[in-house]
């Protein structure tokens, strides 16, 4: 697992309802959180199913630790869950989208960078990977 945390201030091109500071009008901070995925389920629909959901499942339990740690210390906190989000009227149907762009946050946070294909990748882990995030009214200093 590897980490980053971008200010929030950086956010300010996103859609409104999507900024950080929209899910926690007090945050000072973003902590990406990230892991790579095992390539080797990829072949097999059903190791891959439960990889990924056994992956979601400990993305969403880190942000929750993490957030909990800080909360202990006096801060407001909110965990963005490596699935879910909340649902937005479009075309005519709901569609969910996450709390904040994770993978737009890992960019920011040095995580990887977003291609052309508009995946995500990192020089080592390629483009296998999932992020959770914490925000914070905590102010950390931000990564370089």
């Amino acid at each position: 697992m590897w980490w980053g945390w971008p200010t929030p201030k950086i956010f300010h091109w996103h859609q409104t309802g999507f900024k950080p500071t929209d899910v926690l009008p007090e945050c000072r901070s973003v902590i990406v959180l990230g892991a790579a995925f095992s390539p080797e389920t990829m072949n097999d629909i059903a190791a891959y199913t439960t990889s990924r959901n056994a992956m979601l499942t400990y993305m969403t339990d880190m942000a929750k630790v993490v957030a909990k740690r800080i909360k202990a210390d006096g801060y407001k906190t909110k965990a963005v869950s490596a699935a879910g989000g909340k649902w937005v009227d479009g075309d005519g149907r709901k569609e969910q989208f996450g709390y904040i762009s994770l993978k737009h946050a890992a960019e920011i946070a040095g995580l990887g960078v977003i291609g052309k294909n508009y995946l995500l990748t990192n020089p080592q882990y390629v483009n296998l990977l999932w992020f959770s995030a914490v925000l914070t009214s905590a102010e950390f200093i931000p990564d370089e």
